[in-house]
């Protein structure tokens, strides 16, 4: 009996040693690594070219986290989804991103992407100064809308009285029907973006880039201080939890927008499979897309620049005032 005894003390050791090794949770002791989703959108159009290497490959940002990317149609779509917190990431025009930031949306600057996108293009080719442009019709889109104000701001600059020297035609209001009047003949001189630059004088050779409206802008403020008209976006309470999430995207948009501009012909076939610009359209818009990659505190100078210009023409177009050192994402 005292043989057995002792033989079942020695199985209750063994099996209690067993059970202290096993019964706890496989997790037990190990750190919890919950999955993390990045939503990212960029607006159809030259702000969408930088990012369109990341589109294609889905590239991981890390352990755990996956990315979607949302192409969206127009400004005012992404701001709806952004005031409503659907994104983490975004690429759009840099006073949304100064308006956003003032009506208290969450969001913070976090680089640039795009420096001026803006062109006179004409059918007369002995333009070639702001003075040749005295007396004459000078179409284009959205009343107020930041094409508008610089290009009125530019006018001024060069002592051309935007009023009274010359005549602004507003009367074709979208951008994608005033290129449409130019290749058909209808308007002999306007202001576009790109691509649709390349578009109207592509499929219209009588059709010429006569004012860079970019060059124009860096001959009052210096090469230092370029127009800073497209930029990225961060959810600020996102960034505070995903810092390093944050810095992997930083880097590969930077690669990005460098391989775009190395790769033009590579990149438009990218942007005709996913924002269906035609591929050799797209490819000889980029080079004239001013795309290159700048972090927020970087390009406070010229971002200030800019959003004063708008802000002394109107207030509203950045949200009723001038951000403050908050919008600028540091880290």
């Amino acid at each position: 009996m005292k043989q057995a005894l002792i033989f079942s003390l020695m199985m209750l050791l063994v099996t209690g040693c067993s059970s202290n090794q096993t019964s706890p949770s496989p997790q037990a002791g190990t750190p919890v690594v919950e999955e993390v989703v990045v939503n990212i959108a960029v607006i159809t159009g030259p702000t969408a070219l930088g990012m369109i290497k990341l589109i294609d490959e889905e590239p991981s940002l890390g352990d755990n986290v996956t990315t979607h990317y949302e192409i969206v149609l127009s400004p005012d779509i992404l701001v709806s989804k952004l005031l409503s917190g659907e994104f983490d990431i975004a690429a759009l025009p840099t006073n949304l991103a100064a308006t956003l930031y003032n009506k208290g949306a969450g969001y913070q600057l976090l680089a640039m992407n795009t420096w001026g996108v803006l062109y006179i293009v004409s059918t007369d080719t002995s333009i070639s100064s702001w003075d040749d442009l005295k007396g004459r019709t000078i179409n284009t889109f959205g009343r107020g809308a930041t094409p508008d104000v610089v290009l009125r701001y530019l006018l001024s600059a060069n002592s051309i009285d935007p009023d009274k020297d010359v005549t602004i035609d507003y009367s074709i209001p979208q951008q994608t029907g005033l290129a449409s009047a130019m290749i058909a003949g209808k308007v002999d001189t306007a202001l576009l973006p790109e691509p649709l630059v390349t578009m109207v004088t592509t499929k219209n050779s009588d059709l010429k880039i006569v004012i860079d409206l970019q060059s124009e802008w860096e001959k009052i403020h210096g090469a230092d201080i370029p127009m800073a008209q497209g930029s990225l976006v961060v959810r600020k309470e996102f960034a505070e939890k995903n810092p390093e999430i944050v810095a992997a995207f930083l880097t590969l948009y930077e690669e990005s927008i460098s391989w775009v501009n190395t790769n033009p012909e590579q990149a438009g076939v990218l942007v005709e499979k996913h924002i269906g610009i035609p591929a050799k359209i797209a490819e000889k818009a980029i080079p004239r897309s001013n795309i290159r990659f700048m972090t927020a505190m970087d390009a406070r100078q010229p971002v200030e620049r800019y959003l004063e210009v708008l802000y002394n023409f109107s207030p509203r177009t950045v949200g009723g005032k001038m951000p403050d050192e908050g919008f600028y994402y540091s880290h």
